[in-house]
């Protein structure tokens, strides 16, 4: 005889061995696990110590330091307010805060509008292109010391390439000691900085390789020029990575030190020393850390200002 099976009931399950059984009413058990607010405090939490062991102790060490009289052993002795009236009266200072500003100056309207120009000549993809984009970002891999001892020698009264150039072609009336002569070497520290602008050009060639080309595409069957797609059309539609390469400049600006201290060491007579350079020579010549200190604290304050200034900008740009 055969056996017979019972129909199919939906919902039921067949077992491997043919026979029929009933869905399981056993539900499964959740998983315990941590709050949601305690999993993110746990991710967070390697960045916010390190931020605090290396970014806001420090910050805070050198604010308490700044109000004292000290040098660099001993117990530091407060003074208040007299290290910040001290920098203020020390032409030095002054010199070196205005020419740290002069820095900024000149990266913002010099040095990052030939980022973008170059950017903008790169993202058309001329012939050889790559080659001289590989070309200008080659000296952001060197170290900013081996590049101002390089200028050194491009400037040097003597030995320098550009004196020889100039006497070459008839012009020696044009010669000079360009890094001693105070009108100027404050220029020549700053070309090295302004002239390699390969990290820039890289950061607006990223944010331009985003935009669609449909919008030039519109724009060419308008009959817009080139030149007037990257008015209208590129430069306002990376004005975040502008923003981003004028904060690097702002920061670079403000701890500038490897140029002035290898090619000048400051002089002649401050006209090209900055901040940072400033305050190594309040460290280390000096032993004043409290006025180094203070000094610090005046250029943390000058940041502070230009990125909320920077951000600013962005924003009324934006609405």
């Amino acid at each position: 005889m055969t056996q017979t099976q019972a129909p199919v009931v939906p919902g039921d399950r067949v077992s491997l061995s043919g026979a029929w059984s009933t869905p399981s009413t056993h539900k499964p058990t959740k998983r315990a696990g941590l709050p949601l607010g305690i999993n993110i405090f746990l991710y967070l939490l390697p960045a916010f110590l390190l931020v605090t062991v290396f970014l806001a102790v420090p910050v805070l060490v050198v604010i308490a330091l700044s109000g004292t009289d000290w040098a660099g052993i001993g117990i530091p002795q407060w003074v208040g307010a007299g290290n910040f009236v001290r920098l203020f009266s020390d032409p030095a200072f002054l010199k070196s805060l205005g020419n740290t500003l002069l820095w900024v100056l000149v990266g913002v309207f010099i040095h990052t509008p030939l980022c973008i120009i170059v950017a903008l000549i790169v993202a058309r993809k001329p012939r050889g292109w790559k080659i001289f984009r590989t070309v200008l970002f080659l000296p952001n891999i060197i170290s900013a010391t081996s590049l101002a001892l390089l200028w050194y020698f491009v400037f040097h009264v003597s030995l320098g390439l550009i004196n020889a150039s100039l006497t070459l072609v008839g012009l020696e009336s044009f010669t000079r000691n360009w890094l001693f002569d105070p009108s100027t070497a404050l220029g020549v520290t700053m070309t090295p900085w302004v002239v390699y602008i390969g990290f820039g050009m890289v950061l607006f060639l990223t944010q331009i390789s985003t935009i669609p080309q449909e919008y030039y595409e519109a724009a060419q069957l308008d009959g817009a020029s080139n030149l007037r797609q990257d008015w209208s059309i590129t430069i306002p539609l990376i004005r975040r990575a502008i923003a981003l390469q004028v904060l690097f400049v702002v920061g670079y600006a403000l701890r500038s030190f490897e140029y002035p201290f290898v090619m000048t060491s400051g002089g002649p007579a401050d006209s090209s020393s900055t901040l940072s350079l400033y305050i190594y020579r309040q460290m280390l010549t000096a032993n004043e850390y409290g006025m180094a200190m203070a000094a610090g604290v005046v250029t943390l304050i000058v940041g502070i200002v230009l990125t909320a200034g920077v951000f600013w900008v962005l924003r009324k740009a934006e609405r």
